[in-house]
């Protein structure tokens, strides 16, 4: 039988995703659902693995993968790990990131990225073997790895919104500003 596990909105797994409800955005307590091939619960060590085709939705977060693991503390969601090839994670508009590997620390609201990591954010581009993103400060640190660098790429329209030079009235001086104006006024902040 080809039937998908789906978890949605029963009393204890809402106890258990309240958490992620208060802790992440966006607000206003969003329900959690999760479904997959199969799913595994334990209650009594606060896990659930979330194997085959496996994806978490809330609000405007949607995160797909091959197995999801979910961890609790006092009926609480702090952690969510998932891997794949490759793990996709979309909020919205604004945030597109995909990776091998992705941790969630709920309490932290920390996005770490591993494994050919690569964050879109408003438009700029982060990639690196390794991606950290903050969700409250929308701070990106990236490292590389091996002979892997680390990439950032400011598109030339979110330059052109972020510098200075507001005349425009030639096309030499705007391509001139498009590199600095993004990374020093650019939306996202790196180390």
């Amino acid at each position: 039988m080809n039937s998908r596990a789906a978890i949605k909105g029963l009393g204890l797994f809402g106890l258990l995703f309240a958490g992620l409800a208060g802790a992440a955005a966006p607000p206003g307590g969003q329900p959690v659902e999760v479904s997959a091939d199969s799913a595994t619960f334990e209650q009594s060590a606060g896990t659930g693995v979330y194997r085959g085709d496996a994806e978490l939705i809330q609000g405007n977060r949607r995160l797909n993968a091959d197995v999801i693991r979910l961890f609790t503390e006092n009926n609480q969601l702090v952690r969510v790990e998932a891997t794949g090839n490759p793990v996709r994670m979309r909020e919205g508009e604004d945030l597109q990131a995909r990776a091998k590997n992705l941790v969630y620390d709920l309490r932290a609201r920390r996005l770490v990225l591993t494994g050919d990591a690569h964050v879109d954010h408003q438009g700029n581009t982060f990639e690196g073997a390794r991606v950290q993103y903050n969700l409250d400060s929308r701070r990106v640190d990236a490292s590389g790895e091996g002979d892997k660098r680390v990439r950032l790429v400011i598109p030339a329209k979110n330059a052109d919104q972020t510098g200075e030079n507001s005349a425009g009235d030639s096309d030499d001086s705007s391509n001139n500003d498009t590199g600095n104006g993004g990374a020093d006024g650019g939306k996202a902040e790196t180390p």
